[in-house]
């Protein structure tokens, strides 16, 4: 949930919502989330998102502006993606032959 000038107030889960459905969101969110930085590198938030079995995590800037939610799926995705991109940069390639 997020005010007019899209500062975050809260996370609801599903599971708030599985115990009571006609419970009001501002009850049944969790207020002041743990949140992310834009920079924050993608291996970090996947090992993180793995390690804490979140399956997306907000983002937001030092003032507390949602800039998005990241999906665990893609998290791990980008930082394989990443991991496979550094490997070709390291890994000598033979030259190209004509």
């Amino acid at each position: 949930m997020v005010d007019a000038e899209r500062i975050l107030l809260g996370l609801l889960r599903a599971k708030q919502l599985e115990l009571d459905p006609d419970l009001p969101v501002e009850r049944a969110m969790r207020p002041g989330p743990s949140t992310f930085r834009p920079y924050v590198s993608m291996k970090e938030m996947a090992d993180f998102m793995v390690e804490h079995s979140l399956e997306s995590v907000p983002i937001t800037t030092s003032d507390g502006k949602l800039v998005g939610v990241l999906l665990k799926s893609d998290a791990i995705r980008l930082a394989a993606d990443a991991a496979a991109c550094a490997r070709k940069l390291i890994t000598p390639q033979p030259p190209e032959s004509n």
